[in-house]
């Protein structure tokens, strides 16, 4: 408010001097060539008096706090000026009167309805005061030209003109201000508007710009006009590179042009597989709606769409998941029937064995038989664990006792040789975890079992266990624990012959090995077990390099 009234008066300022610069020089010009000289010198006068008062009221206006009173000493300075001017061209009989409306429209314009009034008041009193001195002979007025009447025998008709003078001057304050105030309450009203307006805009761009779904909206033509920045996020392209491309190319669905009246009622859903800007492809879902304008006029289409990929992938490992248990079940089940029969005949073969008398030939092949018998044996407990794991029994260990442990029963075990080293370092006295104390030493059994087998040829197995804190890893075999949990982390590090990088990525699958004689459930085991303590497992290798394990499990 207090800048608009700044430039309101700002514009007074410029106006007045232009328009008595014009109007005061038309005088001094008419007169000039009427051989009046003398009667330039007031005008004159009044136009240097002014220009002092616009350089004046220029300077105070840095000052003046108070805008509207410093308005109406304006103009009322512009009154007296007008007052001089209808002095020096004749009084009562002046052609000018029609100045004070000025300065009242102009008082309409800065101070609205009650400005304009006071102002037309003021030239009333200026303007009746005159014509009275005039009228009594106490004031005389110049005049450019010589009058045959004596206006003291016409004061009817000077009654007659001020009248009607100070009656238009409050018709024009009546009506300008009138028109003031009602523009200016348009003005207030345009203004909330436009608020409410700014706000409803920065509202809704900051709901498209921070809502997780990709927007697109697009013309009746199909073109692309709009695009959020999770639509970009999820493409992989900014706006700029997809504004004005029909949308049905981009996202590779129909066109929709002949199903307008179709998406009145129910919108269109579509899924696909979109192509991202960097190549990879990802399976998304849109649905798509009709863009209309306050008119209920349809403008266009409007879609909203998601990356599905996650979801997808989600759904295919749980159908995947079910499928793969459902045989779990029944190879469970068939491993028990095989096992039975197994025991019975490895236990008939026993007995045969020591109570017949046979060549050397055939008892090769009855130690042949029982010696496959407890391989197969040994294969089918192993799946069974794989595939039905006993039930965890869950107390306080101490992860250091149950690692000394497992070396201390491999160091005596006849799979342990004599040219390996194994080392241990452990930064803290004692860390307890809760987990399951034997699935636990089987993990570490069966890691540290690889390790001695990778290093056939001798080297050092490394083992460290250390708390810290949680961290979320890259490259995991499973999910690591919730960020904020306080981990154990067990590495177990050795010198052998490592894995080769094709392998890798098949090192827990079960089944899967490089053993002459091996099952492939052995690491099977480890990661099912470690994922059922909510744990994480991450393996490196590089072939002649050795092998580092490493398993992080939450300190609950």
């Amino acid at each position: 408010m207090h800048n608009e009234l700044l430039f309101k008066i700002k514009t007074l300022m410029v106006l007045r001097v232009v328009v008595i610069s014009i109007f005061l020089g038309t005088i001094i010009i008419f007169q000039i060539k009427l051989d009046q000289l003398p009667f330039t010198i007031p005008v004159t006068v009044l136009i240097i008096v002014t220009y002092l008062l616009t350089i004046v009221y220029s300077i105070l206006l840095t000052f003046i706090k108070n805008l509207k009173f410093f308005s109406y000493i304006q103009l009322i300075g512009d009154l007296l000026v007008e007052s001089g001017v209808i002095y020096i061209s004749g009084g009562i009989e002046s052609p000018f009167p029609f100045l004070y409306i000025l300065s009242i429209i102009a008082a309409s314009i800065i101070l609205y309805k009650r400005g304009s009034y006071i102002i037309a008041s003021i030239s009333s009193i200026l303007y009746g005061s005159m014509a009275n001195l005039e009228f009594y002979n106490i004031l005389h007025p110049l005049t450019f030209y010589t009058l045959d009447s004596n206006i003291s025998s016409i004061g009817e008709a000077v009654i007659y003109t001020v009248s009607l003078n100070i009656s238009a001057f409050y018709m024009v304050a009546f009506l300008s201000g009138y028109l003031s105030e009602k523009l200016k309450r348009t003005g207030e009203e345009l203004e909330e508007k436009s608020e409410d307006l700014i706000q409803l805009k920065t509202f809704h761009e900051s709901v498209v710009k921070n809502m997780g779904s990709g927007l697109v909206t697009a013309d009746l033509n199909g073109r692309i006009v709009s695009f959020n920045q999770a639509a970009a996020g999820i493409t992989g392209y900014k706006f700029t590179e997809v504004r004005g491309k029909p949308y049905y190319n981009f996202f590779n669905i129909p066109p929709l042009e002949d199903h307008y009246n179709n998406l009145i009622e129910n919108p269109i859903h579509n899924e696909g597989v979109f192509i991202r800007k960097d190549g990879r492809k990802i399976y998304f879902a849109i649905n798509i709606s009709l863009l209309k304008d306050e008119g209920n006029n349809v403008r266009g289409i409007i879609g909203v769409f998601d990356d599905m990929t996650r979801i997808k992938d989600m759904e295919e490992k749980v159908i995947k998941s079910e499928k793969l248990a459902a045989i779990g079940r029944i190879t469970a089940g068939i491993a028990h029937e095989i096992r039975n029969p197994l025991a019975s005949i490895s236990g008939s073969i026993q007995v045969l064995k020591d109570e017949l008398s046979l060549g050397d030939s055939n008892k090769r092949l009855m130690e042949i038989i029982l010696r496959e018998t407890e391989r197969l044996n040994s294969i089918i407990t192993q799946f069974l664990i794989y595939a039905s794991p006993s039930k965890k029994y869950i107390h306080r260990c101490n992860m250091l006792e149950l690692i000394n442990e497992t070396i201390t029963l491999l160091k005596n075990s006849k799979d342990y040789p004599q040219n390996i080293d194994i080392v241990t370092s452990f930064t803290e006295g004692e860390i307890f975890i809760h987990a399951d104390s034997k699935q636990m030493k089987q993990v570490l059994w069966n890691l540290c079992l690889n390790s001695i087998h990778a290093m056939d040829r001798g080297g050092t197995m490394t083992i460290t266990a250390k708390r810290r804190d949680t961290q979320i890893h890259s490259k995991s075999t499973t999910n690591s624990p919730d960020q904020g949990e306080e981990e154990v982390e067990i590495t177990i590090h050795d010198t052998g012959i490592g894995i080769p990088e094709a392998n890798l990525e098949k090192i827990f699958d079960p089944f899967f090995t490089t053993k002459e004689n091996g099952s492939g459930l052995g690491l099977s085991t480890v990661l099912k077990i470690i994922e059922g303590h909510n744990g994480s497992i991450h393996l490196k290798s590089k072939e002649g390099k050795g092998t580092k394990v490493k398993i992080i499990l939450p300190i609950q």
